[in-house]
């Protein structure tokens, strides 16, 4: 990174809708969410191409998925696209690109996943059964992040977490790094890369 957070992001639909395989509900884009305020952060990087390496290891993400679970898009004509991302989403992008200071903006782009794996849309109940069935670091991690999220993300599943588990949000500020999962070296292969028969890495 080099900057800090800003918050003056599009404004997406950001809900807590994926199971990570530590345990933690994570925050993804899901387009049946309500549309809220987003982060950006500059990336000292020298090119698109760049940007998306940086930001897949940072996710964890091996580079057999980088075309579809790292989004990217592009200010000017032709404008270049790339990741799986919804037409909304990309128009939401567009409308806010112009005005940003951005030349391309990337984001994660990784898909819903249930407690079971699938690559689903999970329930509310489910996911909460899923926390409440956590125990020692595992839920200890799950319960930091989303404690953790920035204020801003007021979600429909986080009221419920708050009420269903009393994780209210926290007065620690979020960190940079990804919670409760230690940064890799920037030449450090990422976990796709060590076990290549490993189909998904992604947190």
């Amino acid at each position: 990174m080099a900057g800090v957070f800003r918050d003056d992001g599009p404004r997406l639909p950001i809900e807590f809708s994926r199971v990570a395989r530590d345990g933690r509900v994570t925050l993804v884009i899901d387009e049946a969410a309500v549309p809220i305020p987003t982060f950006t952060v500059a990336l000292g990087v020298p090119g698109l191409d760049a940007a998306i390496e940086a930001l897949a290891r940072r996710e964890r993400i091996g580079p057999a998925r980088w075309s579809t679970w790292i989004g990217a898009q592009t200010l000017g004509d032709p404008v270049e696209a790339r990741g799986h991302a919804s037409g909304a989403t990309r128009a939401a992008i567009a409308s806010w690109l112009p005005e940003s200071g951005f030349d391309a903006v990337v984001w994660t782009a990784l898909p819903s996943r249930c407690p079971d794996g699938r690559f689903a849309a999970p329930t509310t109940g489910e996911l909460v059964a899923h926390l409440r069935r956590l125990e020692g670091e595992a839920r200890e991690r799950a319960e930091e992040y989303i404690r953790r999220a920035p204020t801003t993300v007021r979600t429909a599943r986080r009221s419920f977490f708050e009420a269903e588990l009393g994780w209210t949000p926290s007065t620690v500020p979020p960190n940079p790094p990804t919670p409760g999962v230690p940064e890799a070296p920037p030449d450090a292969p990422t976990p796709e890369e060590r076990r290549p028969e490993q189909e998904e890495t992604a947190t």
